[in-house]
């Protein structure tokens, strides 16, 4: 049976801990390195290596005009990288809603940024890339795998003693979801996250919620045509006459009241009806009569 890389005496037998010994003091309050960084007596494992100030294997995060390469352990690059995504990711509201949301949901790229550690071949010695545009954050790690979408949910990680550090040092909450979770952030968006495997490498590509509006335009003209041959629309009734699911149903009309085209009565979940704005007539403006009514009024 072949030995795991991670479990294999290290080429480097010369190492300095002093990072990951500052954070074991402060974090798990003992200065030991974690099992399994010595293959035998006295000789270090690449595990080790992981941990050491030399540590070989970088996160190397790009934008469209800037790169950083993160050095030191891989854990203490995997914090910091996380970091500077969470600081450097704008908000973005969707469409109307009130609530603005972090355009590349936190909790997803922090599980898709472990999943490609615990999961990279470091016997090939590449990075970890990280690339960030406004319309995806693609994680590349190095080494190919068969798992895909939720089946790496079940995959045993390449590197189960660095997963087993991970988790042991506060990411309980994350462990063994996978996709599972990070599909779970985009569940209310018509977006999907999805991974990519080829024979040199994988990838964990996250949509930008910004992508959002892209899902909806589809179906845009049928329902400006329903509203427009029928005065009103609701919903339930629109979905049944289109075929439409609720969910898709909502996310083109959250689009065309964003977009000013059309307007509704009530707030939030007791919004009743949907009218089409006439953009040809400047002062249109609703009057509300009695309970629920809305009618249009032209000014001039």
């Amino acid at each position: 049976m072949s030995i795991r890389f991670e479990d294999q005496p290290s080429d480097r037998q010369v190492m300095t801990f002093k990072t990951y010994r500052e954070f074991a003091g402060k974090n798990l309050k003992k200065l030991s390195l974690p099992d399994g960084a010595y293959s035998r007596s006295k000789v270090y494992s690449n595990f080790a290596l992981f941990f050491s100030d030399q540590c070989p294997w970088h996160i190397v995060l790009r934008y469209k005009n800037n790169e950083k390469n993160y050095i030191g352990p891989l854990f203490i690059q995997l914090n910091e990288c996380l970091l500077d995504l969470k600081e450097s990711t704008p908000f973005v509201k969707l469409f109307n809603r009130v609530a603005r949301y972090k355009r590349y949901p936190g909790v997803a790229v922090q599980e898709a940024l472990e999943n490609a550690l615990i999961h990279f071949d470091a016997s090939r010695g590449f990075e970890i890339m990280v690339d960030v545009t406004e319309d995806m954050m693609t994680i590349t790690s190095p080494g190919s795998t068969d798992c895909t979408d939720d089946s790496i949910v079940n995959c045993g990680p390449r590197n189960p003693k660095l997963a087993k550090f991970i988790r042991m040092y506060g990411e309980e909450r994350l462990s063994h979801k996978g996709m599972t979770l990070i599909k779970g952030c985009y569940s209310s968006t018509g977006l999907m996250p999805i991974i990519i495997s080829d024979t040199d490498c994988f990838k964990i590509v996250l949509p930008s919620l910004d992508n959002r509006a892209h899902t909806v335009t589809q179906g845009h003209d049928m329902v400006l045509e329903y509203l427009k041959q029928n005065n009103r629309g609701s919903v339930p009734v629109m979905c049944k006459t289109m075929a439409f699911t609720m969910h898709r149903m909502a996310l083109i009309l959250d689009h065309l009241e964003d977009e000013g085209r059309i307007f509704t009565t009530g707030l939030g979940a007791k919004r009743v009806a949907y009218y089409i704005k006439d953009l040809e007539s400047p002062g249109t403006e609703i009057s509300n009569l009695g309970s629920g009514s809305a009618f249009l009024t032209y000014g001039g």
